[in-house]
């Protein structure tokens, strides 16, 4: 790809890219939905490690049907338990990811003020949930919601649908 306006435009409009910025948005949406109810719980339980697991239980639910249905637009119920169980293992790596790094960061500061270790743990909990993102993506892109070359939709009729 160039840097040309006319490449830049021809890739921010290929179906590719806006199924990352799908992606990217969702996460931008969960995001802080799951740190805030992490932050809260990892207050509540004075674990954050804990909390982690809980808010990531929670939230992991509404993620897959978000992730399926806005960023891969894919509405059949077929597979559905298979594409689920593959989600949830997923999310459950990326979880292990961010948990060690929290696990880490929170027994690192023992003793700290809460702001500190609050901040700390926020850090090390976005690192972790950033490496997981990207192999999340990798793992339900390229196997998961994969679909048929021959089904893709060259003329834009989601477009035409009025989805984004």
């Amino acid at each position: 790809m160039g840097f040309s306006p006319s490449s830049l435009i021809a890739y921010v409009g290929a179906e590719e890219t806006r199924k990352k910025l799908r992606y990217a948005g969702v996460s931008v949406v969960f995001l802080p939905i799951g740190q805030g109810l992490i932050q809260v719980l990892g207050l509540l339980l004075d674990d954050y490690t804990a909390a982690l697991l809980l808010a990531s239980a929670i939230v992991a639910f509404p993620l897959f049907f978000v992730n399926k249905h806005f960023v891969w637009r894919i509405t059949s119920a077929d597979n559905l338990r298979t594409q689920m169980l593959v989600f949830w293992v997923t999310a459950m790596l990326g979880l292990a990811v961010a948990a060690m790094f929290t696990y880490l960061a929170e027994n690192m500061l023992v003793g700290q003020s809460a702001l500190v270790r609050g901040a700390v743990v926020l850090i090390a909990q976005l690192l972790g949930i950033a490496i997981a993102w990207v192999g999340r993506f990798v793992v339900l892109d390229r196997w998961l919601f994969k679909l048929p070359a021959d089904t893709h939709d060259p003329i834009g009729a989601t477009e035409a649908q009025g989805l984004p």
